[in-house]
């Protein structure tokens, strides 16, 4: 997802923390990484923040708050692209025979993501 993003004179933005609901399965030993990234156009550096969930888990609800430890910051002022990633994957290669699904979102549990944005003066 990019999208464009108008910033106020004097300041500069990053993101936080980005949070997920949803349902999810997990045979046992099965895993599933739940990964989330974000840059501005036009500059190297990307943020990246992941959790793993681990199995046996049986069809239950969660929300998780993927926390960026060094959030990147927006140019000051003016306009840029922010662009964000997220994926999911399971892996059983600890149980073969095991298998399971994670959603982000659920018509039940309404809002389905959240972003905690950290505004500051440059």
């Amino acid at each position: 997802l990019s999208v464009g993003v108008r910033i106020p004179p004097g300041f500069s933005f990053g993101i936080k923390a980005i949070g997920y609901r949803g349902v999810y399965q997990l045979s046992d030993k099965v895993t599933a990484t739940q990964k989330a990234i974000y840059y501005f156009q036009g500059h190297p550096e990307q943020a990246t923040a992941s959790s793993v969930f681990t199995g046996p888990v049986r069809g239950e609800e969660y929300l998780n708050i993927l926390t960026f430890s060094a959030p990147l910051r927006s140019p000051c002022g003016g306009s840029t692209v922010l662009s964000l990633s997220n994926s999911i994957n399971i892996d059983n290669n600890a149980n073969k025979q095991g298998g399971g699904y994670i959603s982000v979102g659920s018509l039940k549990l309404g809002e389905n993501q959240t972003y905690a944005f950290d505004w500051v003066k440059c």
